[in-house]
């Protein structure tokens, strides 16, 4: 199977309107759950979280497909609208691939940092094209 993560990944911050990245110059996306370098906001964490194969066939020699789950988290240390704008186009981005939204956009904030979860799940078969 393909790296479905890093697929996702690149779609997303490819696909990511210019005109939200140049309101936002410091917009971050990471698959690291923990910050290498200064931290940049807003920060788009993408995270594939626990996923399962489908499709098994008699043989069970190959996987012919997979249910992907997908954790994504949007932190910023200014606003919650910051948060919410970004994670909205997210959302957009990862319906043109397709993927179910398990979980709508919520906010769970610190004293400090503004961050939106959202969850997404597709199932992904052997060969298929997001």
């Amino acid at each position: 199977m393909l790296d479905v993560e890093s697929l996702v990944y690149s779609r997303i911050k490819h696909k990511f309107p210019n005109s939200v990245k140049s309101e936002y110059p410091d917009l971050n996306f990471t698959t690291n759950s923990r910050a290498v370098t200064d931290p940049k906001f807003p920060c788009v964490y993408i995270h594939l979280a626990t996923s399962s194969e489908v499709g098994r066939d008699l043989e069970n020699s190959d996987i012919n497909g997979g249910n992907y789950v997908f954790q994504i988290e949007v932190y910023d240390n200014q606003s919650q609208n910051r948060a919410k704008t970004v994670i909205d186009e997210v959302v957009k981005i990862m319906k043109t691939m397709r993927f179910n939204i398990t979980e709508i956009p919520n906010f769970d904030n610190t004293a400090d940092t503004y961050r939106s979860i959202a969850r997404f799940q597709r199932i992904i078969g052997s060969g298929d094209i997001l």
